[in-house]
């Protein structure tokens, strides 16, 4: 059972994030400062970064349940190859490893997705920081899989994925154009890399 204590720790931090993302749509993550977040939050600067190291863990809060997610279903995969098990999270949600489906995507759920996306194009820091991520993400892959190798061409169909849902979001791309390139592309880099690393 989850405590008082937990659960306000919890919605502090689920409090902040939300602040700091209204924020970063409205004005842009480079104009928005932790005291800007601070403020919209009604906490002080030392309790958002206690909660989030740096202004950039605030726009990427979600990217390690994204990780852990990839990494629970390669690691729990069974008799499957760690593509097989990949395959679903890369291609059958407009999120990677997100709980939704390509059938659930509303007009609105994708108009807010547009702007993120914007955000994070236009910020050179977050543009950066993505690629850090995806850089580190090829450990904990690898160690899921059983192969380094296997975790770097792995890495690169990730990055072909987020680069197709951004570019498609920033391009006007409806859900249905963008699901069918996915599918396309990264459904071709998945099929490359299950032949490249067959048993």
């Amino acid at each position: 059972m989850v405590s008082l204590r937990e659960r306000k720790r919890s919605e502090t931090r689920q409090r902040i994030s939300d602040c700091a993302t209204r924020l970063f749509e409205q004005r842009g993550f480079e104009s928005v400062t932790l005291a800007d977040v601070a403020a919209a939050a009604e906490v002080s600067v030392k309790t958002v970064v206690n909660y989030f190291g740096a202004k950039e863990d605030l726009f990427f809060d979600a990217e390690p349940a994204v990780l852990d997610g990839l990494v629970a279903a390669i690691a729990d995969r069974g008799d499957a190859s760690p593509t097989a098990a990949l395959r679903p999270l890369v291609v059958n949600g407009p999120i990677l490893s997100g709980p939704c489906t390509w059938d659930v995507v509303d007009d609105a759920m994708w108009e807010a997705m547009r702007t993120f996306a914007a955000c994070e194009r236009d910020s050179p820091t977050l543009t950066t920081r993505r690629a850090a991520i995806l850089q580190s993400w090829l450990a904990p892959l690898g160690e899921a899989s059983g192969s380094t190798a296997w975790a770097a061409v792995a890495t690169g169909v990730l990055i072909v994925r987020h680069s197709i849902v951004q570019e498609g979001l920033l391009t006007g791309c409806s859900p249905a154009t963008v699901r069918r390139r996915l599918h396309d592309t990264a459904g071709a880099a998945l099929d490359a890399l299950e032949r490249g690393f067959e048993r």
